[in-house]
């Protein structure tokens, strides 16, 4: 019997430094308990060790389960164990059928049965696909009416965390303070609610009341200081997050590559631009995220080696294969490919020129505001732009009008026009692309946004004026009838391939084009002039 006793304390134990995210010292005590008695109970809590760790290993859980099964092939924790590899694995319908299974096997009056069966659904925070917060949620209230004494903290803690994940702040809160009232380690929850409040509910002086109130409980809790390092760096307190992040690796121990790279980044946003990159450079075969290159490349950007901060976000893009990549993405290589143009001559200037015209824009069509864009579109055609813009009081009412109200889409479109009027082509790119965003079925905002791009770009180096065009193009012309803005706008994208293709050689093509424009303006003396060069 005291064997017994005192395997339950160590299990208790390991589960806290689980809890804790010290690793080493909760493999430390599974391990033991395996090397010194490998019971099926053993072996599972082992196997959820490598399921819960900071970077899960699911062959060994795989392998600790099975050991545990051998032993007892009826064992609910190990099939439980199993099902929850199913999930990491995406194998989520398989995943369902056996916990259903289990849990009925238990006739629904194995408490722990059903409590790691409702935390399995919340198991794995980094992989969104696997969580089932209704499951969870479903199986916690299952668990709740079938013990007489509501006196575990736990159960109430993973019924809230479950409407966490849902986003229903407001029960996850009523769970929270129930599990409060009856915790033995109150640290644990003050900073589960403390989280809650920063994350969801925006009131940061009550987050920041519960995490003191979390650190007063208990100031080795290290999970209270990960809630507030997130903190920290949604309210932009950088030093805070230092400081924060470094108690917490502290009191883990993990001091690992990649907790480093966690310091390195919040170093950069804290401009500290030398720690950050001794850090990155210090630690960089041992860091795994490919997040390395493109952070590097930004701390060399902030210190002009424009160079290398090249090579670092192409290391970059060739490791997410390009197919993840952000407005931040295009906005870093548009603004390093601008800083490289002024230095360079010839062709290889056209060439940074024109994929730099391509990025930048880009990063503004997808809402990126980490530089200011216009401004490098401006230093590659600095007549892109007309002074009088600023000074312009319609223009001014307009953008007035926009900062005030950032979905009104009549001053938008206002916006757009009078600053192509005023010759500021980069300012209407950018207020045409803010109405693709607002309304992105509306034909018209292509249509502008392509004249605003040629007249940006008369030789139309990135192609950006001949896909924007196009997109026009592919939108109206399938219509069977056109407005006369539609007919307008199409007479002017034909009238741009037409002239493109004229100038390229290609005289059959050009004709074409002249074609339809004839065909929905026969009087248009633009497209009846170049028909008689082509001729």
């Amino acid at each position: 019997m005291l064997a017994g006793v005192l395997n339950a304390q160590n299990i208790q134990e390991g589960i806290k430094y689980l809890g804790n995210d010290q690793f080493n010292k909760a493999k430390e005590v599974f391990e033991g308990l395996v090397s010194k008695s490998p019971s099926e109970e053993n072996y599972f809590y082992l196997g959820y060790f490598y399921l819960k760790n900071e970077t899960p290993n699911i062959e060994l859980a795989v392998q600790n389960f099975n050991k545990g099964l051998a032993l007892n092939p009826k064992s609910e924790l190990n099939r439980i164990g199993l099902a929850c590899v199913k999930l990491f694995r995406g194998e989520k319908s398989a995943a369902n059928a056996d916990f259903d299974a289990i849990a009925k096997d238990s006739k629904y009056r194995n408490a722990e049965v059903i409590y790691r069966i409702a935390e399995a659904y919340i198991l794995f925070k980094n992989k969104p696909e696997s969580i089932d917060a209704d499951k969870s949620i479903d199986y916690s209230e299952k668990l709740l009416n079938l013990v007489k004494n509501k006196d575990k903290a736990e159960y109430y803690i993973v019924l809230g965390n479950a409407y966490y994940e849902k986003l229903d702040p407001g029960k996850a809160m009523t769970n929270y303070t129930r599990a409060l009232e009856i915790a033995d380690n109150k640290a644990e929850v003050y900073a589960l609610i403390g989280n809650l409040w920063s994350r969801t509910k925006q009131n940061n002086q009550l987050a920041l009341e519960n995490f003191t109130n979390a650190v007063t409980a208990d100031s080795n809790y290290s999970i209270t200081y990960k809630y507030w390092v997130d903190y920290d760096l949604r309210t932009q307190k950088y030093n805070d997050a230092t400081t924060h992040l470094q108690k917490y690796m502290e009191l883990t121990g993990n001091n690992d590559a990649n907790t480093q790279f966690n310091l390195a980044r919040i170093a950069f946003n804290a401009k500290d631009f030398d720690k950050s990159l001794n850090i990155i450079n210090q630690y960089w075969d041992k860091i795994s995220d490919p997040l390395k290159y493109k952070v590097r490349a930004l701390v060399l950007v902030e210190k002009s080696d424009f160079s290398n901060a090249y090579d670092d976000m192409n290391s970059y893009l060739k490791a997410i294969n390009n197919s993840k990549m952000e407005g931040s993405d295009y906005g870093i290589l548009g603004k390093i490919q601008t800083s490289l143009a002024a230095k360079a001559v010839g062709e290889e200037k056209t060439k940074l020129e024109k994929e730099a015209v391509f990025n930048l824009n880009k990063a503004i069509a997808e809402g990126d505001r980490y530089f200011d864009y216009q401004d490098l579109l401006l230093k590659i055609n600095p007549n892109a732009n007309s002074s009088s813009s600023e000074n312009n009081p319609k223009i001014v009412a307009l953008k007035k009008a926009v900062t005030t109200n950032p979905n009104d889409t009549k001053s938008w479109y206002d916006l757009a026009l009078e600053q192509y009027n005023a010759k500021d082509y980069a300012g209407s790119i950018a207020s045409w692309d803010k109405l693709i965003e607002l309304i992105p079925t509306w034909e018209t905002s292509y249509g502008g946004k392509a004249m605003a791009l040629y007249a940006y770009d008369r030789e139309d180096k990135s192609g950006l004026a001949a896909q924007t065009y196009q997109k026009y193009i592919d939108m109206v012309s399938p219509k069977n009838t056109y407005s006369e803005t539609e007919k307008a706008y199409l007479a002017i994208a034909y009238s741009f391939f037409a002239y493109k293709n004229f100038h390229e050689g290609d005289n059959v093509k050009a004709q074409d084009y002249v074609n339809k424009i004839l065909a929905i303006d026969p009087k248009n003396e633009e497209a009846l002039n170049l028909e008689k060069q082509l001729k």
